[in-house]
């Protein structure tokens, strides 16, 4: 059924024993996170199958499908209060930055009777969660430490997402050091200093490095091969998810439409360049599904012209392939059109052993 997302498995494989091996040798603990791929068990059962034993993913919706995968599951978005019930039920451990929702979480945790572990995330920059006024991570920790069972079990951080701030050493040695100051001041311990994304691979090697930073959260590293902007990890596998759709018409047609011009089904002003009759191509995939200037055709003699919420339009003038209807076309997908892709119900998941 298409269009269709294929999924190597040796190559992702490939990529989690190198990456444990990479973690192994620094003193860190992965956590594969797997929100790429929208909770679909296939990916998740053959990477913990293969030795992942501890997963990270931004939504409860996909957590409540891994209830019977045996790992530890970290909720890697901040909790909304309306949903501290299950967070606390299918989730063990989460990161947090608003006091009044730990609050809420030893609540949850009460009722369930259930011990559950938190990450306090500190603002270094990217400006997306984290607490960046000192005087209210105190107060926070110092509250934490009352509770019954949610245990503060280390703090965290994160770069190179929203403001698209990269790690750097001395941050790190801000967060380690932030780290020893509470534990002396509350006399307690914090174990874990997760320190962010697959961003980190790019300073990991550094001799500066503090030997407090213990945890790695990666997604794009494991699944993609891919770290800071988005550039190959030598050592990791690249290109390991395709999409495959087909071609509903094949005919030849103006280059540019004609008649009186108004705005297309999204609201948008469209010019099109005249350049003569053209073999034009109409694949069933749209931008419901994923949007087109994500999408690279594995021949590169086809190009993608644009979108309607249903159909891609695809130049065929120049393909070296004689093509007809009901053939299929191959691309290469970015992070996320690849996230896209998961997300949608029209596109059909296969893995490829």
């Amino acid at each position: 059924m298409y269009p269709k997302i294929t999924v190597n498995q040796k190559n992702i494989v490939s990529n989690l024993k190198k990456l444990q091996e990479a973690c192994q040798s620094r003193n860190l603990d992965l956590v594969g996170v797997v929100k790429l791929v929208a909770g679909n068990l296939d990916v998740i059962n053959f990477l913990v199958n293969n030795g992942l034993n501890y997963l990270g993913d931004s939504r409860i919706a996909n957590l409540k499908k891994m209830v019977n995968v045996d790992a530890k599951k970290m909720l890697l978005r901040i909790p909304m209060p309306s949903e501290v019930d299950d967070v606390i039920k299918y989730s063990d451990i989460c990161l947090i930055s608003e006091l009044s929702t730990l609050e809420l979480l030893e609540q949850a945790a009460k009722q369930q009777n259930k011990n559950y572990e938190v990450i306090l995330m500190i603002e270094l920059g990217d400006i997306r969660e984290g607490i960046w006024d000192l005087a209210v991570i105190n107060q926070t920790v110092a509250r934490v430490s009352e509770f019954e069972k949610v245990k503060l079990v280390g703090l965290g951080t994160n770069f190179a997402c929203f403001g698209a701030t990269v790690p750097e050493l001395s941050k790190l040695q801000k967060l380690d050091d932030l780290r020893q100051t509470l534990e002396e001041q509350f006399k307690i311990k914090l174990p874990i200093i997760s320190c962010g994304n697959s961003s980190h691979i790019s300073i990991w090697d550094d001799p500066k490095m503090p030997k407090g930073i213990n945890q790695i959260r990666s997604g794009s590293a494991l699944l993609c091969g891919i770290g800071l902007n988005d550039e190959p990890i030598p050592f990791l596998q690249q290109n390991n998810f395709k999409l495959q759709a087909e071609i509903i018409e094949l005919q030849q047609k103006p280059s540019a439409s004609w008649g009186k011009k108004g705005l297309n089904a999204f609201g948008e002003e469209i010019q099109f360049e005249d350049i003569g009759i053209r073999k034009k191509a109409i694949i069933a995939l749209g931008r419901q599904d994923v949007g087109f200037e994500r999408l690279v055709p594995i021949d590169k003699s086809i190009q993608v012209i644009g979108q309607s919420s249903d159909h891609t339009i695809l130049d065929l003038t120049n393909c070296n392939s004689d093509l007809k209807v009901g053939d299929i076309v191959e691309f290469d997908l970015d992070y996320l059109a690849i996230l896209n892709c998961f997300t949608s119900e029209y596109v059909t998941k296969e893995v490829i052993k």
